[in-house]
Formats: structure tokens, sequence, C-alpha cells
């Protein structure tokens, strides 16, 4: 092996390791074989299903080249079948130098031989080599045509074997740690995915809205990649980010479903509520029929039960609570009845008038706490895994969902100098997907024109950003296409 293509080895095995695109892997190594062999012709195989498979084909004298940027090849996989020169060096696992396929009658060479024929190409020296990883697994074949020498064609030599195998060995390795790699990222993706999918599974209430998200983002990026925009993502920025939209949940794993599913001010306590006023009906009924009461003391005490059921039942699932009917849950609370023992008790208790006293929404302040506390309990969860260089990002993002601009949000209460854009991004489909979502207990689905006012109002509070708002209105990234 001499000095120069010592030189070039090193330079390609320092590409190799650079290279992060599979595809442009496989051409890297099949080109780099050419150029250190002086080859007219390459293919490059991968090894899979006991058969070989055509990635990569380049003829430099016809101008051909088939299989970048993965595109399939048109050809069937190569059986390992030893009359075929490429599958007996992997049978054998050695190389296999050739000087004249015209007079080689070990293998067969009938495709070449037509190939050819077909377009006038000579096909005369050939060398195969295995491409052998450190843990002796094939991982493909480096297959060589046309050693061509000061315009001859001549067959590869010794030095040419010794510089081939050394490059085959290197290719192997980088490979197998590309597919390792690309397996793990595989395995902690997919296992994210679950993860997030039984956080959804939880509630019914809550079943699309990661997915919603993650449907959502990958449109964006498909438009901002259309239009040239400035949020284009790619390659393991775009997958960190999906990433952590699919966790951005996870802490509600620990979030009481009571609270989750709480479609009415008073959620469980609704029964509760409505099976003590039976009861008192029935008290009434009963104090009646014994004497207790007359007909009119009966008559008023009946139609003050019912305005309170049909009060409390408009209340519960109300859009929003002035006070004026704040006043009204007060004075319900200050109501009592008498029960069979003599016992006095009211008509609903202190957790009761606070529940129907929540002027919007469904839930107390202290129950939003605890709702809000999800995130927190992602940062805790996400803090216990040590996540690869490439997604060391996952957890910020996913625990910072819920922060603004201007330092309103939590938990932390970050402002714009410290919320970096993809947290940005991932907090406005958020809130966009929770305003448009079909499947919430306590809300209609609301139309999309009201979602941008609220979204627009945000943007003039100063709590999202409005240039990224601004662009994912206009990807209409939640319409189906």
């Amino acid at each position: 092996m001499n000095k120069d293509k010592l030189h070039i080895l090193l330079d390609i095995g320092t590409q190799l390791s650079a290279e992060k695109d599979y595809n442009k892997l496989l051409e890297h190594i099949i080109r780099a074989a050419m150029v250190i062999t002086d080859a007219d012709g390459g293919t490059l195989y991968i090894y899979g299903n006991d058969c070989l498979e055509f990635k990569i084909m380049i003829t430099e004298s016809m101008h051909i080249f088939r299989g970048g940027n993965g595109d399939p090849i048109d050809l069937p996989p190569v059986k390992l079948r030893r009359e075929n020169v490429c599958a007996a060096a992997v049978i054998d696992r050695k190389i296999i130098n050739i000087p004249d396929v015209y007079d080689s009658d070990k293998y067969d060479f009938s495709g070449p031989r037509k190939y050819d024929a077909m377009t006038g190409y000579k096909t005369k020296s050939a060398l195969v080599c295995p491409m052998e990883n450190d843990r002796g697994e094939i991982i493909g074949v480096l297959q060589l045509i046309n050693s061509t020498v000061d315009g001859k064609i001549v067959p590869f030599s010794q030095s040419d074997e010794e510089i081939i195998a050394s490059l085959a060995s290197q290719a192997a390795v980088t490979l197998t740690n590309m597919n390792y790699s690309n397996q793990v990222t595989d395995l902690l993706y997919g296992f994210v995915r679950v993860i997030s999918t039984g956080i959804d599974a939880r509630t019914p209430y809550n079943a699309n809205h990661t997915r919603n998200m993650v449907r959502y983002a990958e449109r964006f990026f498909e438009y901002e990649k259309k239009t040239g925009g400035k949020w284009y993502a790619e390659g393991d920025e775009k997958l960190e980010i999906l990433m952590g939209i699919w966790l951005h949940d996870i802490g509600k794993l620990t979030t009481p479903l009571e609270i989750m599913d709480k479609e009415s001010r008073l959620g469980l306590h609704t029964e509760i509520v409505n099976e003590r006023f039976a009861r008192i009906s029935l008290l009434n009924r009963l104090d009646h029929a014994e004497g207790r009461i007359d007909d009119e003391e009966f008559k008023k005490r009946d139609e003050k039960l019912k305005d309170y059921t049909e009060f409390v039942a408009r209340v519960n699932k109300a859009g929003y609570v002035d006070d004026k009917t704040i006043e009204k849950v007060r004075s319900l609370r200050a109501e009592t009845y008498t029960d069979v023992d003599g016992s006095v008790h009211n008509f609903i208790n202190d957790i009761e008038e606070e529940q129907l006293s929540i002027r919007k929404g469904t839930l107390t302040d202290k129950e939003r706490q605890i709702m809000q506390d999800h995130v927190v309990m992602t940062s805790k969860m996400l803090s216990v895994l040590n996540f690869p260089k490439k997604f060391e990002h996952v957890r910020l993002w996913s625990e910072s969902h819920h922060e603004m601009l201007n330092g309103s949000g939590y938990p932390n209460h970050l402002t714009a100098d410290e919320i970096p854009w993809q947290v940005r991004f991932i907090s406005i489909v958020d809130i966009f997907e929770a305003l448009t979502a079909r499947d919430r207990p306590y809300k209609a689905q609301m139309p999309i024109d009201k979602a941008f006012g609220i979204l627009d109002a945000m943007v003039r509070d100063g709590q999202i950003d409005g240039e990224i708002w601004d662009e994912f209105r206009k990807s209409r990234a939640w319409e189906e296409s």
C-alpha cells in the first residue's frame, strides 16, 4: 500500500466517521473504493434475509448512478448461491479478484455479459470484497469493476485487495454503529410513543391530544420546508422536538383521574348533591304525610327545592359564573334541612359551595394547581432518564410548554430570553389543540375563528410568540390534506 493511497484511506476513514446520513454514507463508501482502486464501476450490496440487496450502482464512463438518496434499484436481491460472485465472497468470507470475467467459468457472469451486449460496455476485471464488522457479522459487499490505469483496463492489484479490505472493514464498523444508533433511537422513540399513548388512554377526554400535536408539528415542518420558512426542522432536531411533544404531558401519569376527567364543577359530587336533594324531597313528603307541615309549607319547600335543583344543574355546566350566581350559591349554602334522626344539615357543604362558585371552567384553585403540577412531575420523571446528546433538550422543552414570554406561565415563570423557539412552538400547538379539541369533557369544540382570536389576544398580551403563531396559522397544519 503506497503512501498516497494510505493517506486517501485515512481521509476516507475520517469522512465515514463524520457522515450522519445513511444513504450518503453508502455513497461515500463505494465512491471511496472506486477512487482508491481506479475502478470505473462499483456496486454496493447490503446483506439481510440471506440475500444481498442492491443499494448503490455506479459506472463512471457510462454516466450511470443508481440508488442515490436511498432510491430503490429495480433489481431482485442476489441469493446466497456460490455461482454468484458477490454471494461467494460472503459465503467464503474472502476477497475475490478476477482479472477477466470473460475468462472465468467459476462464477455466473451472464448478467454483466448481457449488460455489455446491450450497452457496448466491456466488463473485464472485478474485485469483490465482503464487508465484515468487528463482531464477525457480514454487513454487505463491495464489488468493483474495471481498474483503469492510463486509459487501459487492468487487473486489480494485491495492493488494491489490501486497501479495499481495510476500507470494507472500516465501512462495516461504521454502518454497524450507525445501525445500532438508529435502532436505539427507534427504540427510544417507540417507547416514548407507547408511554404517551398510555397517558392519553388514561382518560377518553384526552385520547387524541398528543397525537394531534405531533401531526400538526409534522405538517408545520413540511410547510416550512416547502416555503423555505425559518422554523424548518429536520433530522435529529425535528425528532427531538417531536419527542418533546410526545413527552410533554408525561407528568399526567400522577394526576388523579377525577381531576383529569372532571367535566362539571361538582364532578364526582354531582351524584352526591343529586341524591341529597332527592332525600330532602322525601323528607319533606314524610313531614307532610305525618302532619308536621301543612300543605302550604310543603308546597313552599317543594318549589324552593325544585328551584335549587334546577339552579345547581345549570351552574354545574355553565361556561361562566357571575357575581349574582355566586350570591345565590351562598344562599343555598345557608339552607338547612332536618334528617329523620333530628340532625340538621346544610343543602350543600363547603367543598360544593367552592366548586359551584368557580368562575370559569370546572376546576377549583386547588384542583387547578394539581393539574398544573403535571409539568413539575414531567421534569422530575424525565430527569432520571439519561437522554443521548442529540436529545439533550427533550426534558427542558417538555417541562416548559406552559411557560409564557411575559413570565406569567408556570412552573418556573420563565421570560422571553429564557424560552427557545422550540418551546414557543410547542406551547402554541398545545394551546391551539386544546382550544379546538372535540373530545374535552368541559367544553364544546371551539370554532377555529374563535381560537384564532384567543391566540391573537395572547400575542397582544405578550404571552406567546407572534411570528411563530402567524406562521402556524398560515401552514393550516390542523387541516386534513
